[in-house]
C-alpha cells in the first residue's frame, strides 16, 4: 500500500502520477514514444525492462507485460538465468549485458560492450535503447519509493502517449 492517500484503480502507477497530472501526461508521451514509434525493437525493450525490474526486486514492474514484444514465457522464465540460457540470441545477450549494469553498475559498461551493441544496433537504436533503460530504472524506482502495487499488467505497450502508464 502506498504511503500516499489517492485511492487508486486499475493503474496505479499512472494514477499516483496523475497527481501531477502536467507531470503525467510529459512522462507518458515520452515513455509512450518509446514503445509508439519502435525506435527499437519492442522485444529488446522488454528483456531490457524485465531484466531491469529483477535486478531492482521490483515486483510490480516485473508484473507488466507487454503482449505484442514476442518475449516468450520461456525467455521470462529463464531472464534471471540468461547468460547460461540458449534461449537469448546475439542481440539480446549484448543488450542484457548493458541493461542489468544500469541500476547498480552503470559506471562498470565497458568500451568492449557497448562496441558489442553497436554490431548489432544503429546509433540511433542505441541511443533509443539507453534512454530506454534509463527510463527502466528510474520507472523501478519510482514505483519502489511511492510504494506501487501492481495493477493491469498486460497491454499493447507498458505506457503510450494516449494509454495509462501500466
Amino acid at each position: 500500500m502506498s504511503w500516499l492517500t489517492k485511492p487508486l484503480g486499475d493503474h496505479p502507477y499512472d494514477e499516483l502520477l496523475g497527481i501531477r497530472p502536467e507531470l503525467r501526461d510529459l512522462y507518458r508521451t515520452f515513455y509512450g514514444k518509446l514503445w509508439d514509434a519502435e525506435l527499437v525493437s519492442p522485444k529488446l525493450l522488454e528483456l531490457c525492462r524485465l531484466r531491469i525490474a529483477q535486478v531492482h526486486d521490483c515486483k510490480s514492474e516485473w508484473a507488466v507485460r507487454h503482449s505484442a514484444a514476442k518475449v516468450t514465457d520461456a525467455q521470462i522464465e529463464d531472464l534471471e538465468n540468461w547468460k547460461e540460457s540458449t534461449l537469448f540470441s546475439p542481440t539480446e545477450r549484448a543488450v542484457l549485458t548493458f541493461a542489468e549494469k544500469i541500476p547498480w553498475q552503470h559506471h562498470d559498461i565497458t568500451d568492449e560492450e557497448f562496441k558489442k551493441i553497436r554490431d548489432y544496433l544503429t546509433e540511433a537504436e542505441v541511443v533509443a535503447l539507453t534512454v530506454a533503460c534509463g527510463l527502466f530504472d528510474a520507472n523501478c524506482r519510482l514505483r519502489i519509493v511511492l510504494a506501487i502495487e501492481s495493477g493491469t499488467s498486460d497491454g499493447k505497450a507498458p505506457a503510450g502517449a494516449k494509454q495509462a502508464i501500466l
